[in-house]
């Protein structure tokens, strides 16, 4: 897997880091024996956390920006974990997922598709386009509706 094959590698603008003063974590490991979204965790991300490079919190708060090759490559995104919505019952697209919570921190990286979010708090439709990071801090809660078939690679803080 290389970046160059991720979308926008070379093409997209910087977007603001926010809180890029995070400090890199694991996902808490209460989570990792009680929810099957992060169970193998973190041996699910193949590189090395804690580093110069590798996963950390953009921002503390839900957020959407487009991602380009330097950010690509500081986050080390070409070892985290792959998910799709690809033969998955749970994500037929134009079906919502109303109240959807997120149990725990996660970052994404969005490699194909097409997702609209509606946060509860805003109830502002925000769409998530490949090339796009986005932020879901743990607790948030959303409405999903998957557009077009998603495929993204994460990791869970």
């Amino acid at each position: 897997f290389a970046l160059s094959a991720l979308p926008g590698a070379a093409s997209f603008c910087p977007g603001p880091t926010g809180a890029a003063t995070h400090a890199r974590r694991a996902v808490s490991v209460r989570l990792a024996a009680t929810h099957p979204a992060v169970e193998g965790w973190p041996d699910k991300y193949s590189g090395t956390a804690g580093g110069p490079t590798g996963p950390r919190v953009l921002h503390g708060t839900f957020a959407v920006q487009h991602g380009d090759y330097a950010l690509l490559t500081e986050l080390d995104v070409a070892n985290w974990p792959t998910w799709t919505t690809a033969e998955n019952d749970r994500w037929v697209p134009h079906v919502t997922r109303k109240d959807k919570e997120m149990p725990y921190g996660e970052l994404s990286y969005m490699t194909s598709g097409k997702l609209e979010i509606i946060p509860k708090d805003t109830g502002v439709p925000v769409i998530v386009n490949a090339g796009d990071f986005v932020t879901f801090p743990e607790g948030f809660v959303s409405d999903w509706t998957v557009l077009e078939e998603l495929t993204w690679h994460y990791y869970l803080y």
